[in-house]
């Protein structure tokens, strides 16, 4: 087979009739090729920058974050001696705090989906006034807006008093009809049942189940698509402390994340990721 002899830095090699073949065919493609790296590269750039996986970068410290809350316009609430009182520096870094947490399911994402039965779900539900009952609702909430079944639960026990407050067993108006709000959505802390019933007729939540379906679209639509998909980004937006926050209370992502993983635990169910590196 005839060799070429090839000159590199004043030393000799030699390649044969198929390497030249190759270089040509990289001479004739070279815009082609290059034009492919570019396209390639684009691609890979455009994933990193638009995959939630990536978009969930530290914007803040821990402590620059604390700071923004507790100087916050719209001041946090504790719990004491039986009534809500503003929460202190104090107060909010004993919740806000990831290392003195006492539940990781306040960092677990809840737009996965629980495997758990229907039998499971009527059984959870036996004792809460008003949501007896309604297993079939919430399992089907949870199928069509992929929000965690338990974590609904938990959080309508949490804002219904296990089923059993004013706005979860209805507002009834002059017209006869009652309206439903299990997820506390625009009620706020001054006049609660108010400013609830008020947000539910308007969304035309005439009936417990759809008022479970109202919330699981609210919170899906709002938080878990805002990048705000665990109790703790919920109530706390580390990556834009002091906006967006479900609730006042400094309590509240960790009181549900411990009523979800006391179900969680007593029916054995499969945990999602847990994800808690939000600082700087």
């Amino acid at each position: 087979m005839r060799k070429y002899k090839i000159s590199l830095n004043s030393n000799i090699a030699y390649i044969n009739r198929k390497g030249v073949s190759v270089i040509n065919f990289l001479k004739d493609r070279f815009s082609l090729i290059l034009g492919l790296v570019i396209i390639i590269i684009f691609i890979v750039l455009l994933f990193i920058f638009e995959s939630p996986f990536f978009k969930e970068h530290q914007t803040h410290t821990y402590k620059e974050a604390l700071e923004i809350h507790t100087q916050s316009d719209s001041p946090a609430v504790t719990q004491k001696d039986n009534k809500f009182v503003y929460a202190d520096k104090k107060d909010i870094d004993k919740y806000m705090d990831i290392e003195k947490s006492k539940t990781d399911l306040q960092f677990m994402d809840l737009s996965k989906k629980v495997d758990i039965s229907e039998k499971q779900v009527k059984d959870i539900l036996k004792d809460k006034g008003v949501l007896k009952g309604k297993e079939k609702a919430f399992i089907n909430a949870q199928e069509k807006y992929d929000v965690n079944v338990i974590y609904l639960m938990s959080h309508a026990f949490i804002e219904t008093g296990n089923g059993n407050s004013e706005l979860a067993s209805g507002v009834k108006m002059s017209n006869g009809k009652k309206f439903y709000n299990f997820y506390g959505i625009g009620a706020f802390d001054q006049d609660a049942v108010e400013t609830g019933s008020s947000y539910a007729r308007k969304k035309g939540w005439t009936s417990p189940e759809k008022a479970i379906h109202g919330g699981a679209e609210f919170v899906k639509k709002e938080y878990l698509n805002n990048e705000q998909n665990t109790l703790y980004k919920m109530r706390w937006n580390p990556y834009n402390p002091g906006q967006h926050l479900y609730a006042t209370d400094v309590n509240w992502a960790t009181s549900i994340g411990q009523i979800m993983e006391s179900y969680y635990d007593k029916h054995d169910l499969k945990k999602s990721k847990i994800y808690k590196d939000y600082y700087k």
